[in-house]
């Protein structure tokens, strides 16, 4: 090779390089989005609670506002929700009457806990005049972890297995509890109602109501001293018990959610047993 062609080789080398470093496109960290805040909400009702048909109401409107990012818990506990003698259903729960221990006894009816924030009194129960307001406020903050949900319900065996998936959005200090539970829907049964003829609604529908907690009903450990973007994983199995009138995976929801150190609600997530 000609000494001119070595010369214009060793020269085009360099620029060769810078070129294909000046080409190359630029990478940067992508950052997982937190989705949207998902608000849980802890109504306390019972059968012989004249003024919870309304408060229930007042919630599926919230609901409708909000659509998916409102969940609500019906906790049939307390002073009003012993049944009729007519009653098909008995609503309370052994879980239920811990939630209550744990939140506090409402004051006034209807009430419901709003993530289990306190306000300004320290007290957790609202009446329903605050629900929207608080409802809003959650809403608009940036959830602190996300949750992922997958809901396996076998229709023979009744079993169902559920997987759910924690991920902080920021590193958190301290524990970190899971609470996994089954609510159902549309159940017909008595109901004290002020608003109809007579006091009582005999074919009231009942929504949204708990059936089963799951973990511990204060939840179970899944993290502690949480890593920004680590996500953790645990499995919950559960066979649904026979029943001819309730039960009914149709109308069944799987909710799980995280609470803090403090006990606030970061965030939840529900899915249908049968979708």
């Amino acid at each position: 090779m000609p000494y001119s062609s070595r010369n214009l080789i060793i020269l085009m080398v360099p620029f060769l390089l810078l070129s294909c470093r000046e080409n190359q496109p630029e990478y940067t960290l992508a950052r997982p989005e937190p989705g949207e805040r998902i608000v849980v909400v802890e109504e306390f009702s019972g059968v012989r609670c004249p003024n919870c048909p309304e408060g229930t109401k007042e919630l599926e409107n919230l609901r409708a506002l909000y659509n998916d990012q409102v969940i609500i818990i019906t906790i049939h506990a307390g002073d009003f929700a012993f049944e009729y003698p007519e009653s098909v259903y008995d609503f309370t729960t052994p879980e239920g009457n811990a939630l209550l221990d744990l939140l506090g006894n409402p004051i006034g009816y209807p009430s419901a806990v709003i993530n289990r924030v306190a306000g300004s009194n320290g007290i957790l129960q609202a009446f329903s005049s605050r629900w929207g307001s608080l409802i809003s406020d959650a809403i608009d903050q940036d959830p602190i972890v996300s949750l992922t949900l997958d809901v396996d319900y076998d229709l023979n065996t009744r079993n169902l297995e559920a997987v759910i998936g924690v991920v902080p959005n920021r590193n958190i200090d301290g524990d970190l509890q899971l609470t996994v539970l089954l609510k159902e829907d549309q159940l017909v049964d008595w109901q004290s109602d002020s608003e109809v003829e007579g006091g009582v609604d005999k074919s009231y529908h009942h929504r949204n109501v708990l059936r089963k907690v799951i973990t511990a009903p204060y939840g179970d450990l899944i993290a502690q001293n949480a890593v920004e973007f680590e996500r953790t994983e645990k499995t919950y199995k559960y066979t649904l018990p026979e029943h001819t009138t309730w039960w009914n995976a149709q109308n069944l929801m799987l909710v799980a959610f995280v609470t803090d150190v403090s006990g606030e609600i970061l965030q939840g997530i529900e899915k249908p047993l049968r979708p």
